[in-house]
C-alpha cells in the first residue's frame, strides 16, 4: 500500500478479514468518518494455493476458505448498514478460476466459485435494500501474488504454476484498476470480465463443449504427459 501513503484523501485502517474483531473496529473508524453512510465496498483480499488436490493440505485449505469466501462475507454483513442507508454498492473480486477447474487449484477454484455464487445470490437480495452488488471474474493480473506424491514427476511443471510463470498474458494492475473503477463509477452491476484473458474465458465458456475445455485446460501443465 506504500504506493498510496503519498494521496492526500486516504485513510489506512487494519484490517483482517478472519478477524471479526478486527473487523468491528474498522467498521467503528468508517461509521464515525463518514457521517454513517458507505458508499463503495470493495472486497479484494483473497489468498492462493497451488497444489494438487491429492497433496492439499485440508487446515491450509481451510483458512483459504475462510479468507476468500467467509472473509467476504464477514466485511459485507458487518458494513451492509453504513451500505444501504448510502444506498451504495458492493464489488466483489473474483476470478476466472471460479468458472472451470484448474490444474493445481482445485481448492482455490472451490473458494472462488463459492463466492461467484453467493454473490450472484447477494445481488439479488441488496436490490431492494437499493444496494447494486458488481462481480469482477478477474483474469491474469501482473501482481506480486504469486515428496511423496503421485504428481513427483512432473513436479517442476507444477512450480512454474505456483511461481506464475506459465507464460499466459498478463494485464498491468494499474490497467486493471482503471477499468474496473470505471465500470463501477459508471454505474455497473452484475458481471463483468477485466483482466487478461478474462473475456476469452467468458466466451470459450459459452461457446465451447466441457470435454475440449478441460483438454485446453490440462494441456502444457505436465498431467498431459504425467507418467506414474
Amino acid at each position: 500500500m506504500r504506493l498510496l501513503r503519498d494521496l492526500t484523501n486516504i485513510t489506512f485502517l487494519e484490517l483482517d478479514v478472519t478477524s471479526t474483531k478486527s473487523i468491528a473496529s474498522a467498521y467503528r473508524t468508517v461509521e464515525n468518518q463518514t457521517g454513517g453512510k458507505l458508499h463503495y465496498l470493495v472486497n479484494n483480499s483473497g489468498a492462493g494455493f497451488v497444489m494438487p488436490l491429492l497433496d492439499s493440505d485440508i487446515e491450509m485449505g481451510q483458512h483459504l476458505f475462510d479468507v476468500n469466501v467467509w472473509g467476504v462475507v464477514r466485511v459485507t454483513q458487518t458494513f451492509a448498514p453504513l451500505l444501504v442507508r448510502a444506498k451504495g454498492t458492493i464489488v466483489n473480486n473474483i476470478s476466472t478460476a471460479s468458472c472451470m477447474g484448474l490444474p493445481y487449484q482445485g481448492m482455490y477454484c472451490g473458494s472462488k466459485a463459492a463466492t461467484r455464487l453467493m454473490s450472484e445470490t447477494l445481488a439479488l437480495e441488496m436490490k431492494p435494500l437499493g444496494v447494486a452488488v458488481v462481480i469482477v471474474i478477474t483474469g491474469n493480473i501482473r501482481t506480486r501474488y504469486q515428496g511423496g506424491s503421485y504428481f513427483s514427476s512432473i513436479a517442476e511443471r507444477i512450480g512454474v504454476y505456483a511461481r506464475g510463470e506459465q507464460g499466459h498474458p498478463q494485464m498491468e494492475a494499474n490497467l486493471y484498476a482503471t477499468k474496473v473503477v470505471g465500470d463501477v463509477l459508471g454505474g455497473a452491476e452484475g458481471t463483468i470480465w477485466r483482466g487478461a484473458q478474462s473475456t476469452i474465458v467468458k466466451f470459450a465458456l459459452a461457446m465451447i463443449p466441457t470435454w475440449l475445455m478441460n483438454q485446453l485446460a490440462v494441456k502444457g501443465t505436465g498431467l498431459d504427459v504425467m507418467e506414474i
